[in-house]
């Protein structure tokens, strides 16, 4: 896992960790099988480059996503997300550092990562209960760093109708 981490932070470019990896920059320990990223589209090619460069060969891939695997069993799946630049810079503005033994990495903020985690739920509603879960935990993690009226901001713009209740129903909305 620290190579990998390594590898990442040798990328020439700004990233993002977002997923289970993320959510320890917010105090939340999460098991997961893969390192989730965020980047700005035009960058797509060099870090394509880069985790050929590091052994890794690109298994699955979307308009939006890039998945990647390592013929080792030991080094986990590199999953990546494509924002359009101006998006990036919305969500790296401010990114909370995250230290991975040697390896300096950047997570999205905290109202950041709930909204990736909703437009997650959105876009594709099998991944509610996880998601869902992983923002309960943040939430819970991270008492009154977010209001009331900002979660349900984040809720209308980003997730699907009716997300905002069902997070209530956790007892744990702000």
């Amino acid at each position: 896992m620290q190579a990998l981490f390594d590898l990442l932070d040798r990328f020439s470019h700004p990233l993002l960790v977002i997923g289970g990896h993320a959510l320890a920059a917010h105090g939340v320990a999460r098991q997961t099988v893969d390192v989730d990223c965020l980047i700005a589209v035009e960058n797509r090619q060099a870090l394509d480059a880069h985790l050929r460069g590091g052994g890794f060969e690109q298994r699955d891939a979307t308009e939006n996503f890039a998945r990647y695997s390592h013929p080792s069993n030991l080094v986990p799946d590199v999953d990546v997300l494509f924002v359009d630049a101006s998006t990036f810079d919305k969500l790296h503005v401010g990114g909370i550092p995250m230290q991975r033994g040697s390896a300096k990495l950047q997570a999205p903020t905290l109202p950041h990562l709930i909204a990736l985690k909703l437009h997650a739920i959105r876009n594709n509603p099998a991944r509610e209960a996880g998601d869902l879960g992983d923002i309960a935990r943040l939430l819970r993690a991270n008492p009154g760093s977010i209001s009331a009226s900002e979660l349900a901001a984040l809720c209308m713009r980003f997730g699907p109708l009716g997300i905002e209740a069902k997070l209530q129903a956790l007892n744990i909305a702000p």
